[in-house]
């Protein structure tokens, strides 16, 4: 695994990159889901970047498409043309969008180069190592986006980069829950080293972040706290009153990675 300084995504977005600084708890409780809350990207003499992402009209994807647009870059998106973004959704005309599968047809990734690829929608190993290998003579970096979920049952709270990740899924696991856990990490973590052996280290980006939240997010897992808070009365909560939560603001994420890009900053990252 690559060793990389630690950083703040806050200070990198607001200052740019810093050596030496520990990664904190970041992602800020929501006042609103407006998109329009959000600032916009400053102005920059970055150069004007060609950009290919896997995946980008989910959750992540037009978040990153935002920030990269008003920071003059363009963008090719490669999906399935079966989910429509329900944030930014005007931005998309702006945007070349490549249809195809994964699993079974990647014609469209045959021709065109671009100066760096975001691999938003890596959920198989086998779909890093095609799309890496395919890529890799047509595109100078790959930033792959992975998941803290390589850390795997979690037995510390304290896990950095260089944290040992499980490669393998263990004999014996009988939950389904936690066998689906073990698998998703395994494969984030696969996947991460198919990236690595395509790209080299030199030109590989891998972000592992925790659990986003922000606008468009339709899994509710941070918007129900609040909202059934606000009502009153007792709340029943899993774990501990000292248990650390941790979440992430997708916005946060989306404009780290795009930032990591334009710096051309390979390496491991949390975030």
């Amino acid at each position: 695994m690559t060793k990389n300084n630690r950083i703040s995504r806050r200070k990198f977005l607001s200052q740019g990159l810093q050596a030496g600084i520990t990664l904190p708890v970041l992602g800020y409780a929501l006042s609103s889901c407006e998109a329009e809350d959000r600032p916009a990207a400053q102005e920059n003499t970055v150069k004007k970047l060609n950009i290919l992402i896997l995946g980008g009209t989910s959750f992540l994807g037009p978040h990153q498409i935002a920030y990269a647009l008003a920071r003059g870059h363009s963008i090719t998106t490669f999906t399935r043309g079966k989910t429509e973004p329900n944030i930014h959704k005007d931005l998309f005309q702006q945007v070349t969008s490549l249809v195809g599968d994964r699993e079974t047809d990647l014609t469209a990734l045959e021709t065109g180069s671009w100066d760096a690829v975001i691999d938003n929608s890596g959920h198989r190993t086998a779909w890093a190592i095609k799309s890496a290998e395919l890529l890799k003579d047509r595109s100078e970096l790959y930033l792959f986006t992975s998941s803290t979920g390589v850390y795997y049952p979690y037995l510390t709270k304290d896990a950095d980069e260089d944290s040992e990740v499980l490669l393998v899924e263990p004999d014996g696991i009988t939950d389904e829950d936690e066998k689906l856990e073990y698998w998703y990490g395994v494969m984030k973590a696969t996947s991460e080293n198919a990236v690595r052996a395509a790209y080299g280290d030199s030109r590989s980006i891998i972000v592992r972040p925790t659990y986003m939240i922000g606008p468009a997010d339709k899994s509710n897992r941070f918007i129900h706290w609040p909202i059934r808070l606000s009502r009153g009365g007792e709340v029943m909560v899993p774990g501990k009153p000292d248990d650390p939560v941790q979440y992430a603001d997708v916005r946060d994420v989306a404009e780290f990675m795009i930032r990591l890009i334009e710096e051309k900053k390979a390496g491991t990252y949390n975030a």
